[in-house]
């Protein structure tokens, strides 16, 4: 029977404190919007159109035509340093302190 008057007066705890929380959030909800309320409204401005005529231009550039005639002696170049920097890649051999060679 105890037992049974705990769960009871513990169940009515827990609709109390839930209904205390909810009515506390309602207040503090109302009180925010009669704040806002009495703040002064923004100036609504016309929507300005943007200029499209450079639109066009940006989405479609003109291709330069010219721009495939460097791209054998780019390559050339780049064997060229990968050849030179060949030797910086390799691992040095490892080298404890202490050990003589």
């Amino acid at each position: 029977m105890d037992m049974i008057f705990k769960v009871i007066v513990a169940f009515c705890i827990g609709i109390a404190g839930m209904w205390g929380l909810g009515a506390y959030g309602m207040y503090w909800g109302r009180e925010a919007a009669r704040q806002s309320a009495s703040l002064p409204r923004p100036e609504v401005k016309p929507f300005k159109v943007p200029d499209t005529s450079k639109l066009i231009t940006t989405l479609h550039p003109k291709l330069d035509p010219n721009i495939g005639k460097n791209i054998p002696m780019g390559r050339i170049n780049q064997q060229i340093n990968q050849h030179i920097y060949a030797g910086k890649m390799v691992p040095l051999p490892q080298r404890i302190p202490g050990v003589r060679r």
